[in-house]
């Protein structure tokens, strides 16, 4: 038979489709309840690909920097062509990662990177965006909003001028926000799920550029002018993650970037406050618990061996894993509400992947296709754990590839969801009615045989009565008129009796 996968396989966005890679022959999708082949894009060689969020658009790339129509843009339903790109854009040097496509979040405009400019197509067209490019001079990485279409991008020092910062509005190109930063050697971005904040991580030296530190620049989208505030960070840091479904983040930082022994600490983009209110008619003050914007920092967890955070997808609960070859392994369940801790471990694992739910977490010892022997071969394969850190299931394989969560799109909207939070102590008694019913229901069909046996007993002691009864004279009679039943024939008499258990002698000196 045909083989329909011969390298990664990856899903779309919203999970409904899977999708295959066959080098010599392109890419197939997958579909249905059966997954039947529904699609297949020509594309040789192909090595990747990359499906816009709401699953209306395919690229594949198969990473050929020679080939010029190396990246191939196809529309899912209809599978047309809709246009093919080189690897690399006009004068951006071929020693380098070639700067990724990106999608936007709503599939109407795929951007890149170029030199001291940002390539954005309209889709399904996929022509230049009013036919010219985003001008951004010296531009190093760019960003797409998750939940809007801005484009957020950095540029080093050049020419007398500062590095910067900057969101841009698309389509109309207007400038949301730009941040002047000075001494700069790198910055990372890192968007808010709900693309709610923007934060970007700042690496500074001093004069001599011998000495680097840290600040972190919060942006505040959804608040008017895009408000920046910077948090100043003595030590090295190493990962910055933010909460999913909240207003939290969590970053790893040591004063040693190279430190065994690190700290993880949580902050927090929203402060609650007390505010006090005048009563109705002016009578008396009410004082309530309202949060404002502002950063507050929670708490900082010390001597935690971790490179790597991740966030639950329903948030309040992360995983500190140490991952990697020269890792221990360790994974520390963390919930931020309870503040209980679990630590387990999962030696030489390298992946760990949250289930869209945020109830069961996948750890990972996978080895590289076409990669040739793997040395940790013994070690392959995969756990699952509960968001509580208790292991449920353990799985190893000689060869192990890739491990994937299919992805579904949450049922409930924002405001829903905080609905629901406000009302969970009502919801809490529902389900504990439900969860009685459910248990008793469970203890009846487990206790029914016994109670068929004791009622059957019963029936039988019933019986024996009855018979009993009707003879009750005829058995006084043969035991001379002395009735066995009568209590009062018989004396009662209490009897106690000691019983020494043990005995010590102690001679006491006069």
């Amino acid at each position: 038979g045909v083989q329909w996968c011969e390298y990664y396989c990856q899903w779309s966005p919203l999970g409904s489709y899977l999708t295959t890679l066959v080098p010599a022959r392109g890419v197939i999708l997958w579909s249905g309840k059966n997954y039947e082949k529904s699609g297949r894009f020509v594309a040789p060689g192909v090595r990747m690909v990359l499906w816009s969020p709401q699953e209306n658009y395919l690229l594949t790339s198969n990473e050929d920097p020679d080939d010029p129509v190396a990246c191939k843009v196809y529309h899912v339903q209809t599978g047309n062509l809709l246009r093919a790109f080189p690897l690399f854009p006009d004068n951006i040097s071929k020693e380098n990662a070639p700067p990724p496509f990106l999608w936007s979040h709503d599939d109407k405009y795929l951007a890149r990177m170029g030199k001291d400019l940002i390539s954005i197509y309209e889709s399904p067209v996929m022509r230049l965006l009013d036919k010219r490019s985003l001008s951004a001079e010296g531009i190093c990485e760019l960003a797409w909003s998750p939940s809007a279409n801005v484009i957020s991008y950095w540029a080093p020092e050049a020419n007398n001028s500062p590095a910067h910062v900057d969101l841009v509005e698309i389509p109309s190109r207007k400038q949301l926000r730009q941040k002047n930063l000075f001494n700069v050697t790198r910055c990372i971005m890192s968007w808010h799920d709900q693309g709610d904040y923007l934060a970007v991580k700042v690496t500074r030296h001093t004069k001599s550029k011998k000495t680097f530190y840290n600040n972190i620049e919060l942006f505040r989208l959804n608040e008017s002018g895009v408000p920046v505030e910077m948090l100043d960070m003595k030590d090295a840091v190493m990962s910055l993650v933010f909460e999913p479904q909240g207003s939290r983040f969590a970053m790893i930082h040591a004063e040693n970037p190279n430190a065994s022994k690190v700290s993880v600490s949580f902050y927090d983009m929203k402060k609650m406050v007390e505010t006090t209110k005048k009563g109705k008619k002016g009578k008396g003050t009410i004082t309530t618990m309202e949060k404002i914007s502002e950063l507050n920092k929670i708490e900082t967890l010390e001597g935690k061996q971790c490179n790597v955070l991740f966030w639950s997808p329903a948030g309040t609960n992360i995983i500190m894993a140490s991952l990697g070859e020269s890792a221990s392994g360790t994974l520390e369940f963390y919930d931020c509400d309870s503040k209980n801790l679990v630590v387990k471990e999962h030696y030489r694992a390298n992946q760990v992947l949250w289930d869209p739910a945020g109830r069961t977490a996948a750890t990972c010892v996978s080895q590289p296709i076409g990669g040739g022997h793997f040395k940790y071969a013994m070690d392959n394969g995969y756990m699952l754990w509960s968001f509580q850190g208790d292991r449920l299931y353990q799985q190893s394989f000689e060869t192990f590839y890739q491990f994937l969560w299919r992805p579904r799109e949450s049922l409930l909207s924002k405001p829903e969801i905080n609905k629901v939070k406000k009302n969970l102590k009502k919801y809490e008694q529902q389900f504990d009615k439900a969860d009685k019913e459910r248990q008793r229901r469970l203890y009846l069909e487990e206790t029914k045989g016994k109670r068929m046996e004791r009622s059957k007993l019963r029936d039988v002691l019933g019986r024996n009565r009855d018979l009993l009864v009707p003879r009750r004279a005829e058995h006084i009679a043969l035991l001379g008129g002395y009735d066995s039943d009568d209590e009062a024939n018989f004396t009662t008499r209490e009897v106690k009796r000691e019983t020494i258990l043990s005995t010590k002698e102690e001679v006491v000196m006069g």
